[in-house]
């Protein structure tokens, strides 16, 4: 007799595990429509954004080269001017040490 009630209460439980696992991917299950739904009404203006990202691309990849070059210029520039400007300290410097030689 024990037996019987304890394979009921085994039975019972494993009737309210099912349950809650059938309820639990019906609930799942629509989640995944609503957004299936979601990613249906997107696609149109997905594919425009796309298409539009890509023509940016290609804008890019064609202007990479003229600002790459203009970089490099600016940095040349850059460095030409310090370099002048530290050669004319150096002159600037020698110089004086000569005229202070020369008054002493």
């Amino acid at each position: 007799m024990i037996f019987y009630f304890l394979i009921t209460i085994v039975f019972i439980a494993e009737l309210i595990i099912t349950f809650a696992l059938i309820l639990n991917l019906i609930k799942l299950d629509k989640v995944f429509i609503k957004y299936n739904e979601l990613v249906e009404s997107v696609k149109p203006s997905m594919k425009e954004l796309l298409i539009t990202v890509r023509k940016i691309s290609e804008q890019l990849v064609e202007f990479a080269p003229i600002v790459a070059e203009k970089a490099k210029s600016i940095l040349t520039n850059l460095i030409m001017g310090h370099v002048k400007n530290a050669l004319g300290a150096l002159t600037f410097w020698l110089v004086k040490k000569e005229v202070e030689k020369h008054m002493v």
